[in-house]
């Protein structure tokens, strides 16, 4: 209890707050300081074979979206407003944005744009992942590149130097996990400043799809994701209710919700399970499997928010406990996104 008081304590004060001001400086540096070696030295040395990534990012998980500037002195046909165009009529300028990785390279189209200061710009929006009907690219490293073909018998390869990642200090920050595969995502550089996507397995967790309102209690409709996700002929998952200060552990068999292997129900009859002498925040977790491993938090992990707490804000509803007390039970999401039940007992009898 002291240890724990003590962690809040130390999240909540002012000098946690200097060092997050001082990261998010340090952040800035960083990127500036990157900005000027790409600019300075790497696109110089690169001597004409390298468009500059201005933006890159995947942003749902599973979909790149790039721009970027073609070099002074490419050989491509002229473009007005939109797409880019052959001269005298020719056939429209092809560009494609290539995935490298050992001798496997894939070509995903892309765009040509003239810009309105003269120069040419290339922009792609890729879907990532044959099962998804995107393009075939598999677990491990990708470099990136640029083939444009303008009518030479050899086609134009270009490097993408530069991560091109934008800042952001809204709400939202990029969403680097596929929703529908699970696999994660995460743009960067090369030793040499070449724009890389590193593409990882899925990786086991419990989102929450709904919780349900009763008098006598809740149940919550969660989803499990990742290896293993599709139970087939294994046990129904075992859900622990975790009482967070008393160290209390409770168990409860999920059950399956038809027309979904992934998806179940956990009932938690909280009239019958209060201390209605105190206030309790009970958080739920997957016991693990036969396999082993970690238990898994149930919660919301699979969204792009940087504060989930503030934004997913579940309403609040009354719990009638086997004494006669209300209590009232509030949902909430930590900053990782773990799904809590803070449970307050009303000091008068009506609800």
């Amino acid at each position: 209890m002291i240890k724990k008081s003590a962690g809040i304590a130390l999240r909540r004060s002012p000098a946690m707050k200097v060092g997050a001001s001082v990261r998010r400086r340090a952040a800035a540096g960083l990127a500036s300081g990157r900005s000027t070696l790409v600019d300075s030295v790497l696109m110089p040395a690169a001597q004409g074979s390298a468009a500059r990534v201005q933006y890159a990012a995947v942003l749902d998980g599973h979909t790149l979206n790039l721009r970027a500037l073609l070099p002074a002195g490419v050989p491509v046909p002229g473009a007005s407003g939109a797409d880019a165009a052959g001269a005298d009529g020719d056939a429209p300028a092809r560009a494609h944005v290539l995935f490298i990785s050992g001798g496997t390279r894939i070509r995903a189209a892309a765009r040509l744009h003239r810009e309105r200061d003269g120069q040419t710009s290339v922009q792609a929006t890729v879907l990532l992942g044959e099962d998804i009907g995107g393009v075939p690219v598999t677990l491990g490293r990708w470099t990136l590149g640029l083939e444009l073909e303008s009518g030479s018998p050899a086609p134009v390869r270009l490097q993408l130097i530069g991560d091109g990642a934008p800042a952001y200090g809204g709400p939202t920050r990029p969403l680097d996990t596929c929703v529908r595969t699970g696999r994660r995502h995460r743009l960067g550089l090369t030793p040499a400043g070449r724009l890389r996507l590193t593409i990882a397995p899925a990786v086991a967790r419990a989102e929450v799809l709904r919780v349900n309102r009763a008098f006598t209690g809740t149940s919550v409709l969660f989803a499990v994701y990742g290896p293993d996700a599709a139970r087939d002929g294994a046990a129904p998952p075992v859900v622990e209710l975790v009482e967070q200060q008393r160290r209390t552990v409770l168990r409860h068999t999920a059950e399956p919700l038809p027309a979904d292997a992934t998806a179940w129900r956990v009932t938690l009859p909280l009239g019958r399970l209060l201390d209605t002498s105190a206030r309790q925040t009970w958080s739920l977790r997957l016991v693990p499997g036969p396999r082993g491993g970690k238990p898994l938090e149930i919660g919301r992990h699979g969204h792009d928010l940087r504060s989930p707490r503030k934004v997913l804000t579940p309403p609040k509803f009354t719990v009638r406990a086997g004494d006669g007390t209300f209590v009232e039970v509030k949902p909430q999401y930590t900053r990782r996104g773990a799904l809590q039940l803070v449970c307050t007992p009303r000091k008068s009898g009506t609800p």
